[in-house]
């Protein structure tokens, strides 16, 4: 009992990261451990040394912050709904709060190490329980699947299921290219890709057309040699998994045919190819337009919609003219509605400062941040669509994965 409770003692934050995992399908469940990291930070403050390695770690962390929090509380200065803007705004203090925890908690190896394992443990077991699903109507907790789309764990927040397990996926593979053998690497690539194909989400294929790209580059450099012999595999694998994805889903089948009609060039057909969200764009750079300092408001979306939308916009038919699109589906052009032309400056210092950071690591810092910089950069990839950048599942997975790469960094190392 005591070597358990002193295991718990030292392992308490890796759990508490595996659990934030485990708990996104789960609606804000997963909050809970991102409050607890949060809350933990004033704790750790306590000590002298912590302190100074809070200081440390804020050096990467805070920056980034800034660059995402500032654009928020100006925005909502004039706000078209300043009561979500401004509790959106101080309620956003949690993330650095919890990043920064992060950064001190799981900084050993050992602890990410134990991050990484149990996590892509985890995002298999989502994309094998996909699959029976798909088979049998309902996955292995009995969860049967929505009517609209394959849902696996997500219970009700279907859309959320593919592009998450498609933007943490290097958390798997990033794993298994360190500790498994290369089939056991290409195996579990083909899972996760299927798995996704078979959810419906394009923005969950485009992702991982780019996860592909990057771990092809990938093997290409000489460490990675024996990963090198499953390159001819891969294309394999993954011509025979979206064989498989597309004769055994019928929803897979629908989403191609309607992807193909971007090659007809029509409005019509690029509006329905791109699910009826040309209609959104036009109005969130009608926003911008109006409003090009600091936008509308973060997460004034939604009201702002309502004024800016045309009168036979289809989300207002569709709602009977009471509610509309609730964020633009892309990054650019939420931080362009939501936060203006000050938010795209924050985008824009966010990346030189990120170049600077890159420059200024070690190469092994490099590579242990590589999983979390890699899903960051999924999540944020801007010719994609995107769940809402300000809404709470979003900037919580972006900022529970800073936190790692915080931690992956050497605090205390360069002045």
């Amino acid at each position: 009992m005591k070597l358990f409770i002193r295991r718990f003692q030292s392992d308490w934050a890796s759990w508490l990261a595996v659990a934030f995992i485990a708990l996104l399908p789960f609606g804000r469940w997963s909050e809970l451990p991102l409050s607890i990291f949060a809350v933990s930070l004033a704790f750790l403050a306590q000590s002298a040394d912590n302190r100074a390695k809070i200081r440390s770690a804020s050096k990467f962390v805070l920056p980034l912050f800034l660059c995402f929090w500032i654009p928020m509380i100006l925005s909502s200065l004039d706000s078209m709904y300043p009561a979500k803007s401004w509790s959106s705004s101080l309620a956003a203090l949690r993330f650095l709060a919890a990043a920064l925890a992060m950064s001190l908690l799981l900084n050993a190896p050992s602890a990410r190490e134990r991050v990484l394992r149990w996590t892509a443990y985890l995002l298999l077991f989502w994309a094998l329980d996909a699959f029976v699903q798909l088979l049998f109507g309902r996955d292995l907790l009995g969860i049967a699947m929505h009517p609209d789309r394959l849902n696996a764990l997500f219970v009700k927040k279907y859309q959320f299921f593919g592009p998450t397990l498609a933007m943490l996926s290097p958390l798997v593979l990033e794993h298994a290219r360190r500790q498994w053998r290369p089939w056991a690497w290409a195996v579990s690539f083909a899972l996760i890709l299927g798995a996704v194909m078979i959810a419906g989400m394009r923005a969950g294929w485009l992702t991982m057309a780019l996860v592909l790209g990057t771990y092809l580059a990938l093997m290409l450099k000489r460490e990675n040699r024996e990963l090198r012999r499953t390159i001819f595999t891969i294309p394999v694998l993954a011509v025979v998994v979206l064989a498989v994805s597309y004769f055994s889903s019928p929803l897979f089948q629908q989403r191609i045919d309607v992807t193909r009609s971007f090659a007809t060039g029509s409005e019509i057909t690029l509006d329905e190819s791109s699910m009826e969200r040309l209609p959104i764009f036009e109005t969130a750079l009608k926003m911008f337009r109006e409003h090009p300092i600091n936008g509308v408001g973060v997460r004034a979306f939604p009201k702002a919609y309502l004024v800016y939308a045309e009168p036979d916009d289809i989300h207002l038919r569709k709602s009977g003219g009471k509610s509309g699109a609730t964020h633009a589906h892309n990054v650019i052009l939420e931080v362009m509605s939501d936060t203006g032309t000050i938010g795209l400056v924050g985008m824009l210092a966010a990346l030189g400062f990120l170049w600077i950071h890159y420059t200024r690591i070690t190469p092994g810092e490099r590579r242990d941040a590589f999983p979390f910089a890699l899903s960051v950069f999924l999540i944020l990839f801007p010719l994609n669509s995107h769940f809402a950048i300000y809404g709470t599942y979003t900037s919580s997975l972006v900022w529970f994965l800073v936190g790692l790469w915080g931690a992956s960094l050497r605090l205390g190392a360069r002045s």
